[in-house]
């Protein structure tokens, strides 16, 4: 199972949470990656960083490429409350050290069965990347659902989701996909140098109209007094690659990194979330 089949998974904190515990309270044993070009060479080398105390864990380290084209050694430890702790911070997908990383691309063992693999550095499809043993499927499903139904939003999105019931599903379908975009309709306004363009065309006014039916009355009202999609991105956007290329710090990243498109987006998903656990 990858993780992008994970409901919920990239939106919220505490659904990451629920699958790390569940994953390794199977597993016994880690590995990690210590690329050839940057990555971690000794394991004494981790004397002095945050990540000392999981050197009394170390079984073993041995030198190959892998399956990703990756040279390096590879460095396997006793799953202890130390390691358990740093992976619980960071997540499965982490990668340890910053950056460049000294340990990356976590693999998770029950004895020499392997539960758990990522590519960690595949920042752009690391979740389709990221898997999961079939045979924890059913537990980690379950550890999700329980999560979700206990997030105070999920309260909040029920009476929501009750009010679209009798909507057709091509036009559920079709206003989900228009709120999902509106990253792009942002950016499209305020001419962002790069942008996706939206599913379909959809002016303020509609946009405001279809978002009233589908978000939290405290996010929804954010969009109240505004005049258009512009007025969501009052910052400074670099219009040509140039400017982009030249001064980053000067400028706001696309608008999909927002705080209140993340929030969009969490209230979105668990609006899905619940509308495809009634239609099965």
């Amino acid at each position: 199972m990858y993780f992008e089949d994970i409901p919920c998974y990239t939106l919220f904190e505490e659904v990451q949470q629920s699958v790390t515990q569940t994953v390794l309270s199977a597993c016994d044993t880690a590995e990690f990656l210590g690329s050839d070009i940057y990555g971690l060479k000794d394991i004494y080398d981790l004397y002095g960083t945050e990540y000392e105390d999981v050197i009394p864990a170390f079984i073993s380290c041995r030198h190959e490429e892998n399956d990703n084209g990756m040279r390096g050694t590879l460095f396997r430890f006793r799953l202890t409350e130390p390691l358990r702790r740093h992976i619980l911070a960071e997540s499965l997908t982490c990668m340890f050290g910053g950056e460049p990383p000294l340990l990356e691309n976590l693999a998770l063992f029950q004895g020499e069965k392997c539960l758990f693999s990522c590519v960690s550095h595949e920042v752009f499809s690391l979740y389709r990347m990221a898997e999961v043993d079939d045979g924890l499927k059913e537990a980690v499903l379950s550890a999700v659902n329980d999560t979700i139904k206990n997030m105070p939003l999920y309260g909040q999105m029920q009476k929501i989701a009750a009010g679209l019931q009798e909507k057709p599903k091509a036009e559920l379908k079709k206003e989900l996909r228009i709120l999902h975009d509106l990253c792009w309709y942002v950016d499209e306004a305020v001419h962002y140098y790069f942008y996706m363009k939206p599913s379909q065309p959809c002016d303020f006014s509609k946009f405001r109209q279809i978002a009233k039916n589908y978000l939290t009355g405290e996010t929804y009202s954010v969009l109240l007094p505004l005049n258009g999609f512009a007025d969501l991105q009052p910052l400074p956007i670099p219009k040509t690659a140039s400017e982009a290329n030249s001064g980053r710090e000067k400028f706001a990243p696309q608008y999909l990194q927002s705080e209140y498109y993340r929030q969009v987006e969490r209230e979105l998903g668990m609006l899905e979330y619940m509308i495809e656990a009634t239609s099965r």
